[in-house]
């Protein structure tokens, strides 16, 4: 019953904020998202690792290697959730050569470019393509150029992240001293360059 009712909190949290989905459409995402996670800081077994000598010395100086329960505020948790979510506010290719007024043709080769002018999430032969990028109707100016100095190996949420937390060294005199995450400086029309020089050193 209380697994029942967690289950119904998430999609109703997940709802509010605007990421309809269902609970088959759910757990798929969810499964992918834990794929896509370095499992190697989170054993099931600390032992797996480890001799059984290693292991009797360890228990016998008072560390426990019993499993963790990962709880709500564990990073690995909170991740998998933001990358379901993630994937799931995502925009296909057609729904973005639709947004963009293009060819879903051109989507793929800016997806695939080398270095790619615009960041998506392959899944199998489908791409999730984060709304981040897109200002309304249009692409973030910008947003290509520091798309195409993404390191290919950051995981999605990490760039997620980055791109909508602001950064002290986004700060304009013009707003104030205000300091804007790269997104949003990109938004303002500001110079693209230094968060491009940004991007290339994550």
């Amino acid at each position: 019953m209380a697994r029942a009712a967690s289950r119904a909190s998430t999609f109703a949290f997940l709802h509010s904020h605007g990421i309809e989905v269902a609970p088959e459409g759910l757990d798929p995402l969810v499964k992918e998202a834990v794929a896509r996670l370095q499992r190697t800081l989170y054993r099931q077994d600390p032992r797996e690792d480890l001799t059984a000598a290693e292991a009797q010395i360890l228990e016998r100086g008072g560390f426990s290697l019993e499993p963790e329960e990962l709880d709500a505020d564990d990073p690995l948790v909170q991740t998998v959730a933001e990358f379901a979510a993630l994937l799931k506010s995502s925009l296909s290719t057609v729904e973005t050569a639709g947004k963009l007024g293009v060819d879903p043709s051109r989507i793929r080769q800016r997806l695939t470019a080398t270095p790619p002018t615009l960041y998506g999430i392959r899944i199998g032969t489908s791409w999730y393509i984060p709304e981040f990028q897109f200002d309304g109707e249009k692409l973030v100016r910008g947003v290509g150029e520091v798309v195409s100095r993404l390191h290919p190996e950051l995981h999605p949420v990490a760039v997620f992240r980055w791109f909508n937390t602001p950064n002290a060294d986004l700060s304009s005199e013009a707003l104030g001293g205000r300091t804007l995450s790269p997104r949003d400086w990109l938004r303002m029309g500001l110079p693209v360059e230094p968060v491009a020089e940004m991007a290339s050193n994550l």
